[in-house]
């Protein structure tokens, strides 16, 4: 069984972090990915602690590229998930021509992906950005809502927060469900783990099945 998961965010929501630990928390030894960008396509084979050298600083190789990491698990059968780790959502209004065409990439994306992760940076204190992150966290919600598609909001960096929970940016998502997470501790990864397994977050064409990792 496979599944593809579109990491979405702001900028410095920490995507590529998230991805690359994440697919290391599911038993990931290699990552096979993909890239486009400003520097043209490339794949390969890394390693997670390669990943995190090569694709986590910024740099040219992290700017507006689009990536996916494919992992083959192993488990009752062999199943194969895809996290695609987006380009940044930017809240320039009206967005530049040159930042136009990495929206697309981004919106292919959601359309192929059966289920949207939103990173929240719970350490953001720019209030522009994070009225921005809102308010594109409610159109998400509403288009997987309409196109009947999982939807998990997680508020990364919460290793970073002093008090747990200090902002209520889980309040606008139905539910009010966000998880916090941390890609240095690893922290809410089981509980992410776990919310593939619940039915009301699966797509329609997957109801029935599981996705246990």
């Amino acid at each position: 069984m496979n599944l593809k998961l579109a990491v979405v965010g702001a900028p410095q929501a920490g995507k590529t972090l998230f991805c690359i630990n994440f697919a290391e928390f599911l038993g990931a030894k290699n990552l096979c990915y993909t890239e486009e960008g400003p520097l043209g396509r490339g794949k390969g084979v890394v390693a997670p602690p390669q990943a995190r050298r090569l694709m986590v600083h910024l740099g040219t190789r992290s700017n507006g590229v689009m990536r996916s990491f494919s992992v083959n698990l192993l488990g009752d059968r062999l199943r194969r998930i895809v996290l695609f780790d987006t380009v940044s959502l930017k809240e320039k209004n009206p967005l530049p021509r040159s930042e136009r065409k990495k929206l697309l990439s981004t919106l292919k994306a959601l359309m192929e992906a059966d289920a949207v992760l939103y990173l929240i940076d719970l350490a953001c204190t720019d209030p522009a950005v994070h009225n921005f992150t809102l308010e594109a966290g409610q159109h998400l919600v509403n288009y997987c809502l309409s196109r009947n598609k999982m939807f998990v909001a997680l508020g990364s960096k919460c290793d970073l927060l002093p008090v747990k929970g200090s902002l209520a940016v889980d309040s606008i998502f139905p539910g009010g469900k966000l998880i916090p997470v941390s890609s240095f501790t690893r922290h809410g990864f089981q509980q992410l783990r776990e919310q593939f397994t619940a039915p009301e977050l699966r797509p329609a064409e997957s109801r029935g099945a599981n996705f246990h990792f």
